[in-house]
């Protein structure tokens, strides 16, 4: 995993009868199940722009979303609730052009 991301949580430990398990996480943001080798896949968390624009000062109005429309696929997005807009990326946007723009504090 590249990065932290306040949406991904250990969802479940399968314990197997070699004395391993294994570890299935749940992306709380898209509601999708991952694998521990998903983790660094570009569909998944390793290409998601989440943790980098909640870390650069976003938007007090600016949400993720993400959707997994099937297995190898995603498509992240932010909504912003003031003027419910959906965004691909906010920082150009919101910084720039927004008169709005409050960030986080």
């Amino acid at each position: 995993m590249i990065s932290k991301c306040p949406f991904l949580r250990e969802y479940k430990v399968l314990r197997l009868i070699e004395d391993e398990s294994r570890v299935i996480f749940k992306c709380d943001l898209g509601k999708a199940l991952l694998k521990p080798r998903d983790l660094n896949e570009k569909w998944a968390c390793g290409g998601c722009s989440v943790p980098y624009v909640l870390g650069n000062s976003p938007c007090r109005y600016i949400k993720p979303g993400k959707d997994f429309l099937f297995r190898g696929s995603s498509y992240t997005f932010f909504v912003c609730e003031l003027l419910d807009i959906k965004l691909e990326s906010p920082e150009e946007f919101c910084k720039f052009y927004c008169r709005h723009y409050i960030p986080k504090n």
